[in-house]
């Protein structure tokens, strides 16, 4: 019997962190449980068997604009029915921004990305970059506008709440219109942003669920160093590691919690 899958995006857009984020979920895992499987715009177009084992798909951080250039129509109505019949969507960061209803992105060098999205798995606006996390600098890519920011989780995600550093990057919060629906869970937010607006949300979508986080809790204090190996300006943001690593253990917890949330045997 073949083993369920693990989908993760490596298409046009996804980010360098996509290999950590990979890495990071598979280790999680109960041994032997399942396959990771890394797929491209083509499969999800294409392969008619390649959500029949599938749990989970993962959109990773990256570039919004690109995976609606590929995913746009056909390949999105196939995730939308994975998930309306079943299976579990996280999204990260960009992959966050993505499946919102709509998006609010404005950023240092790439000026504004607004509009509605097609998957809409939760019914808010994905609002970002906030540079009230990033010393007032909007998003550039670089290291300059990464943070090590507070999380803290709510009685949704498990039943002891926990704050922990986690890195941030460009990420969004989500704004809903009134309040979160029915079916939405607010599972974590900023404590470091007036009025701790949301950054993890889970909503249910058909008999599946879709979960989203603004902020990259696969990145360790070790892949964030190595991250910022090489640039000239490495000593001024060395500060980002030292605070993941003060709550690292923790941090890694919340990161189980999101993926326990999604159904997925941890080990």
């Amino acid at each position: 019997m073949p083993k369920p899958h693990i989908l993760t995006y490596i298409d046009a857009g996804a980010s360098d962190w996509t290999a950590c984020l990979m890495r990071t979920i598979g280790q999680q895992l109960q041994s032997g449980a399942y396959e990771m499987r890394a797929v491209m715009a083509s499969d999800i177009r294409h392969d008619p068997t390649l959500f029949d084992d599938a749990v989970m798909f993962v959109m990773p951080g990256g570039a919004d604009l690109p995976y609606c250039a590929k995913l746009n129509g056909a390949p999105n109505a196939r995730i939308r029915r994975f998930v309306e019949n079943g299976g579990v969507y996280l999204g990260i960061c960009a992959g966050a921004y993505y499946a919102c209803r709509e998006l609010a992105f404005h950023a240092g060098t790439r000026g504004a990305i607004c509009g509605p999205r097609e998957l809409s798995f939760v019914d808010a606006v994905a609002v970002g970059s906030l540079p009230e996390l990033t010393g007032g600098r909007l998003y550039d890519g670089t290291p300059r506008t990464t943070a090590a920011v507070e999380l803290r989780t709510t009685e949704r995600l498990a039943a002891a709440p926990m704050s922990v550093y986690t890195h941030y990057h460009g990420g969004c919060r989500f704004d809903f219109d009134d309040a979160p629906g029915a079916d939405t869970e607010v599972l974590a937010v900023y404590a470091d942003i007036e009025g701790a607006p949301p950054a993890i949300v889970s909503s249910r979508v058909g008999q599946g669920r879709a979960i989203l986080t603004g902020v990259h809790l696969e990145v360790s204090e070790q892949e964030c160093e190595e991250a910022l190996r090489g640039h000239s300006d490495m000593d001024k943001h060395m500060h980002v590691c030292q605070r993941l690593a003060e709550t690292g253990d923790a941090r890694l917890e919340v990161f189980r919690q999101v993926l326990a949330h999604g159904g997925l045997a941890l080990g």
